[in-house]
């Protein structure tokens, strides 16, 4: 492109023949170098502009690609959060419904462990109250017959008051007989009277049939053969023997 100057200086060699007119060319390219010369600074400075433009695009562009690489490492590090936070929420879900399903298992545990407890503490409390009961029932009962129930009156036994009797007397008369055998050998024996119980025994066993008591009956007249032969036999007085009320010889 020619500059403004060097259109100024360019010169036109002469024609020998049907030339221009040299006045009107000068003219024509003074005009024609002042117009170039205004399209040629604003040319520059339009140039100039641009390229500050174009600087200016590429440090947008430059702005523009660390934008989207932040952009891009922001969409990422939110993905990896999302997943993350997606895997923590499925995994503590997961196990939030095994921690629930084991105390749920327990507590339904406890539940029948309880229930069986109270099953048993009811049932061991009904039988109570039923003893309760059936025993207020037979103290009642027993109350209620309270007023018929008499306590028996203890009657004397004759029979064993007349058998006491007769076995003191006896053991008086034995030790009475025993020294006063020894002072009379030679007494007479139709002063004496042979023990004989027969008779006694017979009149105290009526009255006792019914209560069955047996009292085993000592004859003292084979006594005397026991013993030894120098000794005389023992005779006993029932001039003294004495028996109950009812009863005499």
């Amino acid at each position: 492109m020619l500059t403004p100057q060097e259109v100024a200086e360019h010169a036109f060699s002469k024609a020998s023949f049907g030339g221009y007119n040299m006045a009107q060319v000068d003219k024509f390219l003074d005009i024609l170098t002042e117009d170039y010369t205004t399209l040629y600074k604003e040319s520059a400075v339009l140039k100039n502009k641009m390229k500050v433009l174009v600087d200016k695009v590429e440090e947008y562009r430059a702005t523009e690609d660390a934008m989207r690489m932040t952009l891009l490492s922001a969409q990422k590090m939110a993905t990896a959060m999302v997943a993350e936070a997606e895997s923590k929420r499925d995994e503590a879900i997961k196990r939030a419904e095994t921690e629930v399903q084991t105390r749920t298992l327990d507590i339904r545990r406890e539940i029948d462990n309880e229930q069986a407890r109270l099953a048993a503490a009811q049932a061991s409390t009904a039988a109570f109250v039923k003893k309760l009961q059936e025993l207020y029932r037979r103290e009642q009962d027993y109350l209620d017959h309270l007023s018929e129930i008499t306590a028996p009156v203890p009657k004397a036994d004759p029979v064993e008051k007349a058998v006491s009797d007769i076995e003191k007397s006896v053991a008086r008369l034995v030790e009475e007989a025993t020294p006063a055998e020894k002072d009379e050998p030679d007494e007479d024996p139709e002063d004496t009277k042979e023990l004989d119980l027969d008779p006694v025994l017979s009149a105290v066993s009526q009255p006792a049939q019914k209560k069955e008591n047996k009292f085993e009956i000592i004859d003292l007249t084979d006594q005397p053969a026991k013993q030894d032969n120098t000794e005389p036999p023992r005779r006993i007085r029932f001039e003294d023997l004495q028996f109950g009320k009812d009863y005499e010889l």
